[in-house]
């Protein structure tokens, strides 16, 4: 009986945590600095103007719902410092398998793009070419995303 309930209880919990979440932010994706891109072209027109913080995500993905909103929350804080684009791998499946996600949500900081390609801002602080060593995939915290973020734009200046 343990067993069925303690599954069961978390679930519950984690579906309060979401609608509560969501209903103390009173911040929609569609309020905030927050653009959903369909095409390379629109990133590389935002990396030209500054970092860009992406999101590979779906609607379908119940971490994603939890992260969009830190998403949408970030996009205002920095909104004219930097870009915050959202990814939706459902509708735009050619330009997520470009990142070569195998999870999501899926997050990475572009500083800038020269001939070799994009070039990210790791955890660290340093600069790679290597997304790999730059994403976050899962659920992570406003802090640690704005840490990278903050990083990229000292680089930039």
């Amino acid at each position: 009986m343990n067993k069925i309930i303690l599954p069961a209880l978390a679930v519950i919990l984690l579906l309060i945590i979401v609608a509560g979440y969501s209903d103390a932010n009173n911040t929609t994706a569609e309020d905030s600095a927050l653009t959903t891109i369909a095409d390379v072209q629109q990133l590389n027109v935002a990396i030209a103007k500054g970092p860009v913080f992406v999101e590979i995500g779906t609607n379908r993905c119940p971490t994603c719902s939890v992260q969009k909103p830190i998403l949408a929350d970030i996009a205002n804080d920095y909104q004219g410092k930097a870009s915050v684009l959202y990814i939706n791998a459902d509708e735009t499946r050619s330009l997520a398998a470009s990142f070569n996600i195998y999870s999501i949500p899926d997050m990475f900081v572009i500083v800038e793009s020269n001939d070799d390609g994009y070039v990210y801002m790791g955890a660290d602080g340093k600069i790679t070419t290597d997304r790999n060593r730059a994403r976050f995939i899962g659920l992570t915290s406003k802090g640690t995303l704005t840490d990278v973020l903050d990083a990229a734009i000292e680089y930039r200046q």
